[in-house]
């Protein structure tokens, strides 16, 4: 059966890519009751961590907070041992961790409620860089592998751009997420787009993604109530 538009709207985590505190705010307010899921980054979390999370838990939403962690497996553990303790939903390490790294993760949450995604290869890189670290496979190859990794030492999900998830999904295990960034909408373009593998959000949830991570189509507008009703048109 079809999702209505409202259901579809519940998979989108729009990603909160601003330095200021006000305007990360801002734009929560803005789009109200028509986002539940907020993505913060390094770049918002560095100077304002305590107090975005604190007002996005005030607004009733959830929050993915998007690190990307990768370290020696004690410092990641331990890291995700204050992130479970904030009360969070979601939190993202990298697969590249490799699996000692990612255990260890996902012992430090247990009992908090935090679910952790695992970070396979950035939308911005591609088959040139895997050339460069000496590994001859197509993105989909790694992701793939990536993502075994990830099913193995029991994440709850992966991220990945949109352009692997038909490879990908018929080979994961039932309930496990996937996550898709990389999204945009057709014929129009954003500012400083450093994105490759990336498509529309429909496209995206036909190919099999659980969420989808919009941000400069809604952060650069003027307009994001608008952009976030167009989404699924």
């Amino acid at each position: 059966m079809m999702e209505s538009r409202d259901e579809r709207l519940k998979k989108v985590m729009v990603a909160l890519d601003f330095e200021a505190l006000d305007t990360a705010k801002g734009l929560v307010t803005t789009l109200g009751d028509a986002i539940d899921w907020y993505k913060v980054g390094p770049i918002l979390f560095t100077q304002n961590g305590a107090e975005i999370v604190q007002f996005l838990h005030a607004s009733k939403k959830k929050i993915f907070l998007d690190l990307k962690l990768y370290d020696t497996p004690n410092v990641v553990a331990d890291t995700i041992r204050q992130i479970g303790e904030m009360g969070v939903q979601f939190a993202s390490v990298h697969c590249l961790g490799g699996a000692t790294m990612l255990q260890a993760a996902g012992a430090a949450c247990r009992g908090t409620g935090l679910r952790l995604l695992g970070v396979t290869l950035l939308t911005s890189q591609g088959a040139p860089d895997s050339m460069n670290w000496g590994w001859p496979q197509s993105e989909t190859q790694m992701v793939e592998r990536l993502t075994d990794i990830a099913m193995e030492t029991r994440l709850a999900g992966i991220m990945c751009s949109p352009q692997e998830l038909s490879q990908i999904r018929p080979r994961t295990l039932p309930g496990f997420m996937l996550v898709t960034p990389g999204v945009r909408l057709p014929g129009e373009e954003v500012f400083r787009d450093d994105q490759k593998r990336v498509s529309s959000p429909l496209e995206a949830l036909e190919g099999g993604a659980d969420y989808l991570i919009v941000g400069r189509p809604i952060t650069q507008s003027r307009e994001p109530l608008t952009v976030v009703s167009r989404l699924f048109k």
